[in-house]
């Protein structure tokens, strides 16, 4: 499943079901298909993010470092660059940052 994310701050983008799932997890929060982060959740929730983005960063450099080191041996040829949160997560990072700012309200799956 895709899902639309959409706040008056900031353009629409999507994201398929696992990447949400994994997202709203390192949040916190609990998974649904469709919701709302209201103007008064909106700080806590990039607050939340934010940190969670941070906690991961060192895991997600150690596994591009591994990636780079498989290329240099010749051992990653047409393996896929592994993608962690805090790439995974940025747009709604970027989204929620903004309606901050703007006081207003992020949705998705509407």
């Amino acid at each position: 499943m895709i899902i639309e994310f959409k706040s008056k701050a900031a353009g629409a983008f999507f994201m398929t079901e696992p990447v949400m799932k994994m997202v709203f997890s390192a949040m916190g929060v609990e998974f649904s298909p469709k919701g709302i982060f209201t103007e008064e959740q909106v700080p806590r929730m990039r607050e939340a993010l934010a940190n969670a983005i941070e906690r991961t960063k060192q895991q997600d450099q150690a596994r591009m470092s591994q990636h780079d080191e498989a290329v240099r041996q010749g051992e990653a040829s047409g393996k896929e660059l592994p993608v962690g949160l805090s790439q995974r997560a940025f747009p709604l990072l970027d989204m929620l940052t903004a309606a901050e700012k703007k006081n207003v309200a992020v949705v998705w799956g509407v």
